[in-house]
C-alpha cells in the first residue's frame, strides 16, 4: 500500500486533472485508493522519486549569456548545443509558502558559492509544495514533452527591469508557464542539498549576484522606520524597508510583500544577519527573505550618537537662526535619496545674508571620542559654507551666544549638477566628549552671488 506525502495529497485534491496524469495513471491512482479505504485507512499513495532521465547540456550562466536585449527564444539556440534538447540544472532557493515570492521559482547553479541564478515564471502560488528550498532541478528550455510525448513550445528569456525571466512565449514577451505545464519543464531530481548562502557586503553587491541566496551581516532596519510592520496590516501593497550596515553605514532596500503571511509583524529593532534572495528594481538592488526566520536581529542596535537623513521632511533636530537677509534654512524634497536642509541666497534677486543651522543639544556625556561626518550638494557661485562646533551655545545670535570653533570639511565643488554629493570626511569632534554638542553649519552670501546648498545625512559616531 503507497501513501501520498502531504504535498501530493493537496495536488491531487486540488489539481486533479493537472496531476494525476503526471504521476499515475488516474485507474491505478484510484484502484490504490481503494484498496487503502477499504480497511479503514483513508491516507493517499506515496509514489517514489526516481532520478528524470535528462542529461544538462548547458548552465545558467551560459543562459543569461543567450540575452539578446529582446526575447529570447530557447528553439533557436538549442542547435548551438549537442543533444535534442536544452537543459539546466540548478538548486531552488526561493520558497513562496509565506507569501513574499509569487509565482515565481529562482534557482542557482550549486548549493554552495554560486555564480549564477535564474527566475522563472509559473502561474502557480504555491510552488512550495513542489520545490523546496534547496531542491536540485533539471529546467528544459526545449524538449520538454507532455505525457502523449508531444513536443511542447520552447521556454523564453527576457530581461525585465534589470533581471532576466524564464517563462513561456506569449507573443512578443516572456510570461508565466501555465499552472498545466510546468511540471513538464521543471522535473525535480532526488537530490535536495543544504544552500550555503554567500556572505556578502555592500562593496559586492554586482548584477552576477542576482537571484541567488545571499547574507548580510551587522544589519538593522534605519532608525526612522523603527515600530514600523514588515508591510502595512490594512492593505496589499509591497513595501521597502530600509536596512542599514552598522559596519559602513550603507543602506539597502528590503522589499516586503503585502500577500506575506508576516506583513503585519512588527520589525524586529536589534541588529544581526539576514539571509534574502538578492534581487534588482531597475537600477536599485534588493533583497528578498522567504519568511522571517531568514532574519536574526537580536544583538544590540549601533544607532549613531546622532544622525538625522530630514527623511521627515522637517529641520526638527535644529535650529535656524537668521542675522542678515531673508532667505533662510529650509529643507528640499530632493536630498540624497529623500530631503535634506536647504538655503540658497537668491530671491528675486541675490541678497545680502548670513544665515545659521544650528543643531539642537546633542548628548556626548557617556563617550570620549566623537566623529562628524555629513554630505553637501553645491550649486551655483558663492561663498562655501563654514562649519562650527560649540559646548555652550545658549540659543539666539550664535555670534554672541556661545563659544564656537570652525572645523574643516571637504564639500562640494561642482556647481553644474545637484547630484554631485560629496562626503564631508571624519571630522573630529571629541572635544565635546563627555558634555554637549552643538553644531553649525554657516551660510554666507553676497549681493552679486549667492550659491545654493544642500546638507544630508548628517551622523556622529563614537
Amino acid at each position: 500500500m503507497f501513501t501520498l506525502d502531504s504535498k501530493l495529497k493537496k495536488k491531487i485534491m486540488m489539481k486533479a486533472t493537472k496531476f494525476l496524469k503526471l504521476l499515475l495513471p488516474a485507474v491505478v491512482v484510484a484502484l490504490t485508493i481503494a484498496a487503502c479505504t477499504e480497511d479503514g485507512d483513508y491516507t493517499f499513495p506515496e509514489i517514489s522519486l526516481s532520478e528524470p532521465e535528462v542529461d544538462p547540456n548547458i548552465d545558467i550562466n551560459l543562459v543569461k549569456q543567450t540575452n539578446n536585449g529582446g526575447v529570447v527564444d530557447f528553439a533557436d539556440v538549442v542547435n548551438n548545443y549537442s543533444g535534442e534538447s536544452l537543459v539546466f540544472e540548478g538548486y531552488v532557493v526561493s520558497n513562496d509558502e509565506a507569501g513574499n515570492f509569487y509565482k515565481t521559482l529562482v534557482i542557482q547553479d550549486q548549493p554552495e558559492n554560486p555564480t549564477a541564478g535564474i527566475q522563472i515564471d509559473i502561474d502557480d502560488a504555491s510552488l512550495y509544495e513542489y520545490y523546496k528550498p534547496g531542491q536540485k532541478v533539471y529546467v528544459l528550455l526545449y524538449g520538454a514533452k507532455d505525457n502523449n510525448d508531444n513536443l511542447l513550445p520552447a521556454l523564453g528569456m527576457e530581461e525585465q527591469y534589470g533581471v532576466l525571466h524564464i517563462g513561456a512565449i506569449e507573443g512578443t514577451e516572456v510570461a508565466r508557464i501555465a499552472a498545466t505545464e510546468y511540471l513538464y519543464y521543471i522535473k525535480r531530481s532526488t537530490e535536495v542539498a543544504d544552500i550555503v548562502p554567500t556572505v556578502i557586503s555592500h562593496s559586492d553587491f554586482d548584477d552576477s549576484m542576482i537571484n541567488t541566496l545571499v547574507q548580510l551581516d551587522y544589519m538593522q532596519i534605519t532608525s526612522d522606520e523603527l515600530g514600523s510592520a514588515y508591510a502595512n496590516a490594512g492593505d496589499t501593497y509591497s513595501v521597502n524597508r530600509m536596512l542599514k550596515s552598522c559596519e559602513d553605514n550603507t543602506e539597502v532596500i528590503l522589499r516586503n510583500s503585502g500577500y506575506s503571511s508576516f506583513k503585519s509583524q512588527l520589525f524586529p529593532e536589534g541588529q544581526g544577519s539576514i539571509v534574502c534572495v538578492f534581487s534588482k528594481y531597475s537600477s536599485d538592488y534588493q533583497l528578498y527573505i522567504r519568511d522571517t526566520e531568514d532574519i536574526d536581529f537580536t544583538d544590540s542596535r549601533c544607532d549613531p550618537l546622532f544622525e538625522d537623513s530630514f527623511a521627515d521632511g522637517a529641520l526638527a533636530n535644529w535650529t535656524t537662526y537668521s542675522v542678515t537677509g531673508s532667505p533662510e534654512w529650509g529643507y528640499s524634497s530632493y536630498g540624497n535619496s529623500s530631503d535634506s536642509a536647504y538655503i540658497s541666497g537668491y530671491s528675486s534677486g541675490y541678497i545680502e545674508n548670513e544665515d545659521w543651522l544650528i543643531s539642537n543639544a546633542i548628548d556626548l556625556s557617556a563617550v570620549s571620542t566623537a566623529t562628524l561626518s555629513f554630505q553637501s550638494a553645491k550649486r551655483y557661485s558663492g561663498n562655501d559654507l563654514e562649519l562650527y562646533m560649540s559646548t555652550d551655545y545658549a540659543g539666539g545670535d550664535p555670534n554672541t551666544s556661545g563659544t564656537w570653533t570652525q572645523l574643516s570639511a571637504t564639500w562640494d565643488t561642482d556647481t553644474s549638477t545637484w547630484y554631485s554629493w560629496t562626503d564631508s570626511g571624519d571630522i573630529d569632534v571629541s572635544p565635546a566628549a563627555g558634555g554637549t554638542l552643538y553644531i553649525a553649519f554657516k551660510y554666507t552670501s553676497t549681493t552679486s552671488e549667492g550659491a545654493a546648498y544642500e546638507i544630508d545625512n548628517v551622523v556622529i559616531e563614537e
